[in-house]
């Protein structure tokens, strides 16, 4: 088993690798990890050069070309803004209806984005997962096809099986229990072929705002979800947070791939969706 680690969109990615050529391993580690500060060159607010600080200094009316990356994550961005109806929004610009100003565009020589009035566009809660969905490529291109890959361990994408053998374990066991347990929540899943992300008070207190009106979430003390992409399960932990418990019930029943666990004050723990991944005691 190698492990290799990097520091990138302000957090620890960690690269876990099953097998015994830990030369071959390093090498796709570093391609990995040049992916994704290519990633963070394009998709960073704080790069001045990258596309979304260039979106975000756009004037009203105006079309600027951007890579293919940009497009598929602020297309994806928009489309569970969408099916979230606005729990998940990347637009900063708190304490306002869901944002409609400014749109992904496949023109027919390239990808654009055009804005309808200013945008303060931040990708953090979706950006990590995405940079991991598309490491998960880079690794495919290497014939790797086991192993475990997280940033900052608020998002990890999990495939294959981490033992030589696909009996000896049936996925990687993540935990999610977190620091203060809660009634009927498990203490780990085994995760395979799928994404785990996580969003919570219990570390940063409430530093999760309800884009619709600008305060702190009021939904839900944390959040678990597991998807097949890392970028849905990224933004969806957020987005669950803030909306209520009837209404998590509601898009899972919708998105039978979701798999959610949500925490309310009263330490109360709800699963929807259970049967799509296996959990521990």
């Amino acid at each position: 088993m190698s492990r290799f680690a990097h520091a990138a969109m302000a957090t620890e990615f960690e690269l876990i690798l099953p097998g015994d050529d830990e030369e071959y391993s390093g090498h796709a580690a570093q391609a990995v990890f040049a992916e994704i500060d290519r990633l963070e060159n394009r998709l960073s607010r704080f790069d001045p050069r990258s596309d979304i600080s260039l979106i975000n200094r756009l004037s009203a009316g105006k079309t600027l070309r951007i890579g293919i990356e940009t497009f598929e994550c602020l297309s994806l961005a928009m489309r569970l803004q969408d099916e979230t109806r606005g729990a998940f929004d990347i637009d900063f610009r708190s304490g306002r209806h869901p944002s409609r100003v400014w749109e992904p565009i496949r023109a027919h020589d390239g990808f654009e984005v055009t804005v309808d009035a200013g945008v303060d566009l931040d990708l953090g809660g979706i950006g990590k997962g995405f940079a991991l969905d598309t490491a998960r490529e880079v690794l495919a291109h290497w014939e790797i096809d086991r192993g475990l890959l997280h940033g900052g361990t608020s998002t990890a994408l999990a495939w294959g099986f981490p033992g030589r053998h696909a009996g000896e374990l049936e996925g990687w066991p993540l935990g999610v229990a977190g620091a203060q347990p809660s009634a009927g929540a498990p203490r780990r899943v085994i995760l395979r072929d799928r994404a785990l992300s996580g969003s919570g008070t219990e570390v940063k207190g409430e530093h999760v705002i309800d884009p619709r009106d600008g305060r702190p979430a009021r939904g839900h003390d944390a959040a678990r979800v597991s998807h097949p992409s890392a970028a849905a399960a990224d933004a969806l932990s957020t987005a669950f947070m803030v909306m209520p418990t009837a209404q998590v019930d509601q898009f899972c029943r919708r998105h039978p791939e979701v798999w959610a666990l949500v925490i309310c004050a009263e330490k109360r723990c709800t699963i929807f969706n259970g049967g799509r991944v296996k959990t521990d005691a």
